[in-house]
């Protein structure tokens, strides 16, 4: 009898049919560009399932839509029903700025969980001036910046061009000038919103007017090459023109130091031959043996003997 009445009691639970948790409640979710998003939608008790449910997107056309039956979501959307029966959610993925809008989950008993999607798009940061310069040397590479205002945003089209003979060549996605083959690619490997270009293995082709493209919006940048030879005589150079000045000083002001110092020398050592020379008067007196003979000029007879003086 107790068997009977939880074989009653498990029927009578499966027959109420999946409620949803979040039934007549409008919750808002936000998408990037390019990415993905899941749009929640269960069954509020665990042990029930959804015998038929859809979804629905209310369209442009202000009509709602079957989101299965519509072409623009083709190899973009997935559900989770068949690994959970009670997870009635939606992935799309490959999100666009047309996504966006209004979303219902419907149960068999119309019952209804609503969503409202918004999709955030990629609009550049633009320069502060019209066009940016940017300088590269040669043999070297350089990156050339371009972001969107949301980094996880993906543009659904992105280009890079290069003014060249009077007209704009694709460089990227399509490398249509044969000088940036296999040397340009783009950083966003891990942002999606980092559009910068990376050109390597710089030559002086390279230089010249360069725009990033989303919509109808554009930067631009004016990419000069310099010889990495001619910026290093020119950086080695400078240090060297700026001792010149002090270098002819030195060399002036030694030859000068050098001439007073021989003018010096030479003049004390003549001071020093007159100091230490003395000079002495000699005077021979001849004696007589009487007064008659006695000279009447002793100069005559004076000689002079110089005496070095030891200092």
């Amino acid at each position: 009898m107790r068997d009977h009445l939880y074989l009653v009691l498990f029927t009578i639970h499966f027959s109420t049919g999946c409620f949803l948790s979040s039934e007549q409640k409008t919750s808002e979710i936000t998408g990037y560009t390019g990415g993905s998003v899941v749009l929640p939608c269960s069954c509020a008790d665990p042990q029930s399932t959804a015998d038929t449910f859809t979804w629905q997107f209310y369209s442009s056309r202000r009509q709602w839509v079957q989101v299965f039956d519509d072409e623009k979501y083709s190899g973009r959307r997935v559900l989770f029903n068949e690994s959970s029966p009670k997870n009635l959610s939606l992935l799309i993925s490959g999100l666009r700025m047309e996504d966006e809008g209004f979303y219902k989950c419907m149960t068999e008993e119309h019952i209804i969980s609503s969503i409202l999607l918004k999709v955030k798009g990629c609009d550049l940061v633009e320069n502060t001036v019209s066009t940016t310069v940017v300088t590269g040397y040669s043999g070297e590479s350089v990156v050339l910046p371009c972001f969107c205002t949301e980094l996880l945003a993906k543009p659904e089209k992105i280009q890079w061009m290069m003014y060249l003979e009077n007209t704009y060549e694709e460089i990227y996605p399509n490398e249509k000038i044969e000088s940036h083959k296999d040397r340009v690619k783009l950083l966003n490997q891990t942002t999606p919103g980092n559009l910068s270009l990376h050109i390597s293995a710089l030559a002086a082709e390279h230089g010249g007017v360069y725009t990033c493209s989303v919509s109808s919006k554009r930067v631009s940048y004016i990419l000069h090459v310099e010889d990495v030879f001619i910026v290093l005589a020119v950086i080695l150079s400078v240090p060297l023109l700026a001792l010149l000045p002090f270098i002819y000083w030195r060399y002036r002001g030694g030859r000068n130091v050098k001439k007073m110092t021989s003018d010096e020398e030479e003049l004390n050592g003549e001071q020093d031959n007159r100091d230490d020379v003395m000079y002495s008067a000699v005077v021979h007196v001849k004696t007589a043996s009487t007064p008659a003979q006695i000279e009447s000029n002793p100069a005559e007879h004076t000689e002079y003997a110089s005496v070095k003086v030891k200092r």
